[in-house]
């Protein structure tokens, strides 16, 4: 039996606002080491977005590269890594000869000769499967914007674009053995549930692939970019693994997983969807300011099961103007278990109605006008997604800024 895991969207190097997700990312890393040797993992395919960004910091870049060499020290495991549309080609492609010698093949960018986007595991001599590994397609790759076409011209030239490479790659695998070609991908397939923690990968959406485009060849499709788990066009074999942590709230009830694909004698594959333990929950709460206080109470009686403290953000409906909510919440959570990381004014109803005694005059108005501090104020105390500290400072660059506007 031929064990290989699928995963993607790692995202090292990401924030939530203002907060690291780095322990996120070692407590995952942790879990996938122990599954890889407790599962008798032989390869683990990572299809794309290793890094949250092209530049990523370098805590983010030593964590890939620690995880890379303490698998090899706990199991002999074949890694292939992708770009994805976040990754910088050539910094994936840079260490491509050294990690050679971790069982590590990289593929950032597309390559003259497709064949190089073929491997064969365990090796080319006795292949048990083979990988056609493509990376993220850019515009380049697929040679489009030519003068006068329209966007249904473009759209049509990116598709084929795409589904003419996995084609090639088809075409290129010459055996005499009844082999199994699995292929990987960092795409958007058309209809597939997305949250809004992805960056669109091509102008308006133009390079989505419907999932009939891919040769049936293949016996599974192992996709990164959208980080809900899924398969596509309900097609079982041609999935997304999904992101191994929430990166954003709207993923807050998401369930994330490994994609386990055990290949028997006969080329037979069968998937196993394996649960990722969570070592941190986001939590979404909407609430009335009125309400908010005891919502808040009865949620620091229950302390998270987690090994890391939830996080929480909180979306106030219909906020009363001028209601300094965040310095509300500030007090109510200083000493729990849970951090406040968001609030979010949420209008479902149109703002009532001045009443006549909030009605301004325009003795007032004037009067207002020549105190534009005063009007800033007012306006900085209606944001309900910043902090006092942030007040504060918001408050005093607006007066320097003012003063040089005055001097002028």
């Amino acid at each position: 039996m031929y064990r290989i895991l699928h995963t993607a969207d790692w995202h090292l190097g990401k924030m939530l606002g203002d907060f690291s997700r780095e322990e996120e990312h070692a407590a995952f890393l942790d879990f996938l080491l122990e599954t890889i040797r407790t599962n008798d993992i032989n390869a683990l395919l990572i299809a794309g977005d290793i890094f949250d960004s092209a530049n990523p910091p370098q805590s983010a870049v030593a964590m890939y590269y620690n995880f890379l060499s303490q698998l090899q020290r706990i199991r002999e495991c074949q890694v292939i890594v992708i770009a994805g549309n976040h990754d910088s080609p050539s910094h994936i492609d840079a260490p491509k000869q050294l990690l050679k010698h971790l069982n590590t093949h990289v593929v950032g960018h597309l390559p003259e000769n497709i064949e190089e986007l073929l491997i064969a595991l365990p090796n080319q001599e006795n292949p048990q499967v083979i990988v056609a590994a493509v990376p993220f397609l850019r515009d380049r790759d697929l040679r489009t914007g030519q003068s006068g076409q329209s966007s249904a011209d473009i759209q049509a030239v990116m598709t084929q674009s795409i589904a003419d490479c996995y084609r090639r790659t088809v075409n290129a695998v010459i055996t005499d053995k009844n082999v199994p070609i699995i292929a990987m991908g960092h795409l958007t397939v058309a209809g597939s549930s997305a949250s809004d923690s992805e960056r669109e990968i091509h102008i308006g959406g133009l390079g989505a692939l419907t999932a009939d485009r891919f040769p049936s060849e293949f016996c599974y499709v192992a996709l990164g970019h959208l980080h809900r788990p899924q398969r596509c066009g309900k097609q079982d074999h041609i999935r997304y693994s999904g992101s191994p942590i929430p990166l954003s709230f709207s993923e807050a009830t998401d369930k994330k997983e490994l994609v386990l694909l055990e290949i028997d004698a006969t080329g037979e594959l069968k998937r196993i969807s394996i649960p990722i333990t969570p070592s941190r929950q986001l939590l979404v709460i909407e609430s009335s300011s009125n309400e908010i206080e005891s919502i808040l109470a009865e949620l620091a009686k229950n302390p998270s099961p987690n090994p890391l403290p939830l996080w929480v953000e909180i979306n106030i409906i219909n906020p009363t103007p001028g209601e300094n909510i965040a310095a509300k919440i500030s007090s109510l959570t200083e000493k729990t278990h849970y951090k406040v990381i968001r609030i979010v004014a949420k209008k479902t109803s149109p703002l009532p109605s001045l009443s006549t005694d909030l009605m301004i005059e325009h003795q007032q108005i004037d009067e207002l006008l020549s105190r534009p501090s005063d009007i800033f104020d007012m306006r900085v105390a209606q944001e309900l997604g910043i902090s006092v500290e942030q007040q504060i400072s918001l408050k005093q660059t607006f007066a320097r800024l003012l003063t040089i506007h005055q001097g002028e």
